[in-house]
């Protein structure tokens, strides 16, 4: 049992990062880390976001391919149990050190419950995005981020309940970096090549493509905040579409390196309130449109 739990965590591992990518493992580690003292600093403020980790989790079960082969085993539902224990650490440290003992016995159950749900077959969504980024269907479907939706909500029931307006602003960085999720994904250089649209006429294209697609998460984000009677909140949804937008142009900056997309797309943003990264933008821009129209003429 012990080696197959191992394996099927190695092919997390591997599904999220690539073989042997001990680098990319390690910043994930230190970034759990840091959040982890984070909100255990701040534990009674924050600790509805602990809910994240176990849609995570409901997202993984119910988009997971192996269910059938793993009925094959003897220990199968222990298995999936222990899977999500571990996936749930960050949950359980949390727990603990604020001795949440209450909490901590309602987290087993529920993952029990997660680990027993069976594999439902479902009808395939269809998305209204636009198609020319065909990689907001395939986000929305591979990740199952409509789950997440759920929380959006119940973050602002809180918020309002609670009268902590900090929720709120959290669910605009959420919906912000759920935007660019699609912008993390690459086409294939032959589609790049294909296309009638050259250089800068195709990141045209994308950015027109980011902008109408976003508008299917920012509406209902809107209708939220207007139940909520959040009227500066609504002024503020626009600004999100500056997250996908920033996040095309470090795509085509560093095309065939994702981990360097990533790290500095998170530095970026990490330093956007002292203004002095925006500076760069046109650079990066200029950079993007280059990197292009290379691809279209090799």
């Amino acid at each position: 049992m012990i080696p197959l739990l191992a394996y099927l965590l190695r092919i997390r591992i591997r599904k999220l990062f690539g073989k042997d990518d001990y680098l990319a493992v390690f910043m994930l580690l230190t970034g759990i880390g840091v959040v982890l003292y984070f909100l255990n600093r701040n534990y009674s403020q924050y600790a509805s976001y602990s809910l994240v980790f176990l849609l995570e989790i409901v997202r993984i079960h119910t988009n997971r391919k192996d269910l059938e082969l793993l009925k094959l085993s003897p220990n199968y539902h222990t298995i999936l149990f222990l899977e999500y224990n571990l996936y749930a650490f960050p949950t359980w440290v949390l727990l603990l050190l604020n001795q949440k003992f209450i909490e901590a016995i309602i987290l087993l159950a529920i993952l029990t419950l997660i680990s027993r749900i069976p594999k439902i077959n479902r009808k395939t969504l269809h998305y209204p995005f636009k198609m020319f980024d065909p990689f907001w269907v395939v986000a929305f479907r591979k990740n199952r981020l409509l789950l997440y939706f759920p929380l959006v909500i119940l973050l602002g029931y809180m918020g309002i309940r609670h009268n902590n307006e900090n929720l709120h602003y959290a669910i605009l960085v959420f919906i912000g970096m759920i935007s660019c999720i699609p912008s993390f994904e690459r086409e294939e250089i032959i589609h790049i090549k294909a296309s009638h649209y050259i250089g800068k006429n195709y990141l045209f294209q994308q950015y027109k493509t980011t902008a109408f697609n976003f508008m299917y998460i920012g509406i209902p984000l809107a209708i939220l905040f207007g139940f909520l009677q959040q009227w500066f909140l609504i002024a503020l949804i626009p600004m999100l579409l500056l997250f996908p937008m920033l996040n095309l142009l470090f795509k085509y900056v560093f095309f065939e390196r994702k981990m360097l997309h990533a790290l500095f797309f998170t530095l970026f943003l990490g330093n956007i309130i002292y203004g002095l990264p925006l500076l760069l933008v046109p650079l990066l821009y200029f950079k993007a449109i280059k990197n292009l129209n290379a691809i279209q003429n090799a």
